[in-house]
């Protein structure tokens, strides 16, 4: 059994993430690949970056006397994550309605077990993994980046539907006349610095803006503020119905966390214990190898 190893991919809108895994515990050291990945690609595009991705895997296990039992895969929704069928068709067009099994074609065994998982709820798995603590009570995650993610866990059992998205969501709760992720992403807080009088030089972005707030910059602090005060009020009706004890936040906005993270935490009130999950690629890879 040491020799056996897992295929983990994490796919993303423009590149596929790949490691060798070990079963329930996460990447191997000196694994990890990239392969660069055009969601908006064709079929035949689409299909050359996931067999490249599994075949050099495969490749990789082969040299180091390994078997591949398992390809373990998250990537956003829609998807359904039962059977593995691509269901978007804002990325990922060209393969709607395919399986990944069809897909992979001759990259894998016939037989070779495949497992899929929403990204957020494979960010979720990888932390209660990490933190058997959080397995008490309901724990959510919010993913704060491109767009607003949400999932939540029951005594460490991550909530999915039918199809295994997460339970509930939050993106798309309506409010102030649009939904909440119009006010909590990426986007929202560049519109808020810029709605402020505070201005980018080409190429700039999110990131720029919170270098600007740790600079003095109160016109970026408060975009990063308003984005928080605007969490609560969307989000807190949800966290109270579903008892969140613990809330945890992820992605790459949620870096600059601390920008907000008063406000957060004093509108949720003392009941929510509010922390960040810091490695956030590396707790994906061990929700995806727990599988």
């Amino acid at each position: 059994m040491k020799n056996n190893r897992i295929i983990l991919l994490d796919v993303g809108g423009t590149f596929v993430k790949s490691s060798l895994g070990i079963a329930g515990k996460g990447a191997v050291e000196g694994t990890f690949d990239s392969t660069p990945m055009s969601s908006d690609g064709s079929a035949e595009e689409i299909e050359t970056s996931f067999r490249t991705a599994v075949s050099g895997q495969m490749k990789r296990a082969e040299e180091s006397g390994c078997t591949v039992d398992a390809v373990c895969v998250v990537m956003p929704g829609p998807f359904n994550y039962k059977e593995g069928i691509f269901l978007m068709k804002h990325k990922f067009a060209s393969v709607y309605g395919r399986s990944f099994r069809e897909i992979l074609g001759d990259a894998i065994a016939p037989q070779m077990r495949l497992a899929f998982a929403h990204d957020v709820n494979g960010a979720l798995t990888g932390a209660l993994t990490i933190n058997p603590e959080l397995k008490k009570g309901t724990v959510a995650m919010s993913t704060l980046g491109t767009g607003l993610g949400f999932s939540y866990a029951k005594d460490g059992i991550v909530q999915e539907s039918e199809t295994g998205s997460p339970a509930r969501d939050l993106w798309d709760v309506p409010y102030e006349g649009g939904i909440l992720e119009d006010y909590i992403s990426r986007r929202a807080i560049i519109r808020f610095y810029t709605e402020l009088g505070g201005t980018l030089a080409e190429g700039e972005d999110v990131k720029e803006i919170s270098e600007k707030a740790r600079g003095g910059d109160e016109k970026a602090l408060e975009a990063f503020r308003s984005a928080g005060r605007h969490y609560v009020a969307g989000a807190k009706g949800l966290i109270e119905e579903l008892g969140i004890s613990h809330l945890l936040f992820a992605g790459q906005i949620a870096r600059s966390f601390d920008l907000m993270e008063g406000v957060i935490k004093e509108g949720l009130g003392e009941g929510v214990d509010v922390s960040v999950v810091d490695d956030i690629q590396g707790t994906v890879l061990v929700g995806i190898a727990s599988l």
